[in-house]
């Protein structure tokens, strides 16, 4: 006779409360690390939109905006990045015509678009250094990044949640990012 070896169904049913138990103890410690990762991510899409912004400025020759963006395709102006942004050309400097897809030189066209987040305890806002509000920013042909009145501009975005990061832009359009508590305030 043949001894058939395996699983009984009573170690299976241990195995399995055990795994239970367990994960029922992690998933709460899990939650931190899940939401900073989520703000790494968020600070580096930011991060690379303002590169892509101000790299395709300097390439084409014009005006190229980033703005908060709450449906993808025109600025809202709400001063929350957390609803997305939009990349784009932005050829007559009016923050407007931005839906459609780049076609034709010295048209205003998106370039990239970025989704909002879903979670709730996630922030991501920018300010200027007298404490206004960011709802866009424009680099011009230089890289020099200008306000809607053609001021030059500079701010930090803060990407806040359970610890935060921040995106520190200079007037000459050199964009870092820092997680030092002096340049940022997260609630």
């Amino acid at each position: 006779m043949k001894k058939y070896s395996g699983f009984t169904l009573v170690e299976l049913i241990v195995t399995m409360a055990i795994a239970g138990i367990l994960l029922t103890v992690a998933l709460p410690s899990l939650k931190p690390i899940l939401e900073g990762s989520q703000i790494v991510s968020a600070t580096n899409d930011l991060l690379s939109g303002l590169h892509l912004a101000r790299s395709e400025a300097i390439k084409s020759n014009g005006r190229v905006t980033v703005c908060e963006s709450s449906n993808g395709t025109s600025c809202s102006g709400t001063g929350s990045w957390k609803n997305g942004w939009i990349v784009f050309f932005d050829a007559d400097g009016k923050l407007n015509n931005t839906g459609a897809a780049c076609s034709a030189a010295n048209t205003d066209c998106l370039l990239r678009v970025h989704e909002g987040f879903d979670d709730s305890d996630i922030t991501i806002g920018g300010t200027n250094p007298g404490g206004v509000a960011i709802s866009s920013l424009t680099f011009t042909s230089r890289g020099l990044p200008k306000n809607e009145d053609g001021s030059p501009q500079s701010g930090v975005f803060l990407v806040c949640g359970d610890g935060g990061r921040a995106v520190v832009m200079s007037l000459s359009g050199r964009v870092r990012i820092t997680e030092n508590t002096a340049v940022m305030t997260c609630p």
